[in-house]
């Protein structure tokens, strides 16, 4: 029988003890995280004495984390714990920096569709970006196959799997299911509008994206988002949606790629 954190993907049975959270949405100065000590979402603040260094890691979700928990008030993030898998971008603000996109993935779905989004540039760009993932494997998924008798002709991708679906006939669906299993983090990475929510509906089982619910912690309905959350299916497997990407950058080269948009949901539990 596993624990809570274990079913949210914690890779470390023997050390899943007591203190070990991780982060599945994140508010400005409050993130919502799971952990043994509660049933449902606790929110947690970092405490700001841990974090005063510069090189100290800035909590994001799918984050796992030490927390000092308080059920009768706050709970608060001491440390952020050893990453496993990483996917980062340039910073498009800072032009210097790069940004930490999604991170504790076992699989990067690496979406974009077959219609005038589809670009073999912006392909190769985003597989230039997870050459070091860690240990998490990227997967190329061609969506909107029912738009398009011909998959695009694609450059030699080294060896990435490519799997083309359409969300409307199912094509491909079951295929990307075999990646998808419980207690595994699959990240969604891609433009606004290449059928991110839509994949997300089909292997929820149900329309996910259509209710935008009032936060209790805040009493604030919610519209649309720019953050990343963390989605736990009905099969256990778990997803990191990433906002559409506005721009694409290589650490250390001056080349963007311009997109459109943000996408959003919201998980809860």
């Amino acid at each position: 029988m596993y624990s809570r954190i274990e079913l949210f993907g914690w890779p470390e049975p023997a050390a899943a003890d007591s203190g070990i959270a991780r982060i599945v949405s994140a508010h400005g100065d409050y993130f919502h995280v799971v952990c043994n000590e509660a049933e449902g979402e606790v929110i947690a603040r970092k405490k700001k004495s841990a974090f005063l260094s510069p090189d100290a890691k800035k909590p994001i979700t799918g984050d796992f984390v030490k927390i000092r928990y308080n059920p009768n008030g706050e709970s608060f993030i001491t440390d952020v714990l050893e990453r496993y898998s990483v996917f980062e971008r340039r910073d498009p603000t800072a032009r210097r920096k790069s940004q930490v996109l999604a991170v504790n993935f076992d699989t990067l779905f690496i979406m974009m569709s077959m219609n005038a989004n589809f670009s073999i540039p912006r392909l190769e760009r985003y597989l230039a970006l997870a050459e070091d993932l860690g240990r998490a494997e990227p997967v190329v998924i061609l969506t909107k196959k029912d738009l398009t008798d011909n998959i695009p002709a694609l450059p030699d991708l080294g060896g990435v799997r490519v799997i083309a679906i359409s969300s409307v006939t199912g094509e491909g669906i079951d295929e990307v299911r075999k990646i998808v299993q419980p207690r595994k983090t699959v990240a969604f990475i891609g433009s606004s509008g290449v059928g991110k929510s839509t994949l997300l509906n089909v292997l929820a089982g149900e329309n996910w994206m259509a209710t935008q619910e009032i936060q209790e912690w805040s009493g604030k309905g919610r519209h649309t988002t720019t953050s990343r959350e963390l989605v736990m299916l009905p099969c256990g497997a778990m997803i990191i949606d990433t906002p559409g990407i506005r721009e694409i950058g290589i650490v250390g080269e001056q080349e963007f790629e311009l997109a459109k948009g943000a996408s959003s949901h919201r998980w809860r539990g």
